[in-house]
């Protein structure tokens, strides 16, 4: 009986460390991890641009890095806009969106006159207004008010933003400029910059709430007359890309040298952005359903960017945080709450 039991004992343990053995040659692996590396490998890092489609209506993010993909649309007319339908029409002809605060927020005009502040996450439009003129630009100031840029007229107006009271917002600050065509803050020198024909001006701003006032402080003559897009050169603390009918210029805003970069007719917008970013041109083509618009983005070599025969194209611009004009984590903020 001892002996059985002991012969059952040995067998048992021979069993037992074989299993321990194999147990130990079988590789430890995390599968969630290993998924994790895997989909981030094959999904590039999102490259967005903001479009002007004013064929369809709408403004859209699209990823050109991955797969011409639409990431984000807004439409004036969709009930997430919350606009009224009074004054939806204000939109048609979308002209612009910049991104502002901290890319959480998007600044929209339009030729039909309006102008709104579009928070990214929920599409409302939490602030929108009326500027009228064939609007063609806007910018936040420092404080929270809205200045807006229109041709037909040729004018700035601030808008002493309250997003209680959306379209009966105060008006003030109006300045007569000829077919003025945008407008951009430079933070470092406390400076409005607007161009119309063949003038590029600065303004400083009294920073005031209710009573907001712009001050002429310098005018340029530009080489070449009908400016029309005004954006900072993406990294640059002094430069500032400008179009006009028939050229692609920088502009420096400390020693007022333009330099010319490209002779193009029709360069509706320019934007750059990092390593890795084309600077970007939106060049009329006729394609789109009106003269001024275009179903292709380039880069200043010619090279497509982005192609959409459906589109109908106004500005663009890179979906990146602008450092030329707004302070870094900036947020929405109102001087009036």
């Amino acid at each position: 009986m001892k002996k059985i039991f002991s012969v059952s004992l040995f067998f048992s343990l021979v069993f037992a460390l074989g299993c321990k053995k194999n147990v130990s040659q079988i590789p430890v692996t995390d599968d969630a991890s290993e998924l994790v590396t895997t989909q981030a490998a094959e999904e590039a890092t999102a490259k967005e641009i903001v479009i002007c489609d004013q064929k369809n209506a709408r403004i859209v993010m699209v990823d050109v890095a991955n797969s011409n993909t639409i990431t984000w649309e807004w439409k004036p007319t969709a009930s997430y806009a919350m606009i009224r339908s009074g004054a939806q029409g204000w939109f048609s002809n979308l002209s612009e969106a910049k991104p502002i605060y901290s890319g959480k927020y998007i600044l929209a005009t339009a030729s039909g006159g309006g102008v709104a502040i579009i928070n990214v996450s929920t599409k409302k439009a939490i602030w929108y207004d009326y500027a009228g003129g064939n609007t063609h630009s806007a910018e936040v100031l420092p404080n929270g008010n809205v200045v807006t840029a229109s041709t037909t007229g040729g004018y700035l107006l601030i808008f002493t933003v309250d997003s209680y009271i959306n379209d009966d917002s105060k008006q003030g600050g109006k300045v007569t400029f000829e077919d003025v065509h945008n407008v951009v803050w430079d933070k470092a020198n406390n400076l409005l910059w607007a161009a119309g024909k063949d003038k590029l001006k600065a303004f400083s701003y009294n920073n005031s709430c209710g009573s907001p006032v712009l001050t002429l402080k310098k005018t340029y003559t530009m080489p070449q007359g009908n400016a029309h897009d005004l954006f900072p050169v993406y990294g640059s603390t002094t430069d500032l890309w400008l179009t006009n009918s028939g050229h692609v210029y920088k502009f420096n805003v400390s020693t007022g040298v333009f330099t010319l970069i490209k002779t193009i007719s029709g360069a509706k917008s320019v934007c750059n952005g990092p390593d890795g970013y084309e600077t970007i041109l939106d060049v009329a083509n006729g394609n789109g359903g009106e003269t001024w618009r275009t179903d292709v983005i380039t880069d200043l070599n010619g090279a497509t960017v982005f192609k959409n025969t459906s589109f109908g194209m106004y500005k663009v611009r890179w979906k990146l945080v602008n450092s030329f004009s707004y302070p870094a984590g900036d947020s929405f903020h109102e001087c009036t709450h």
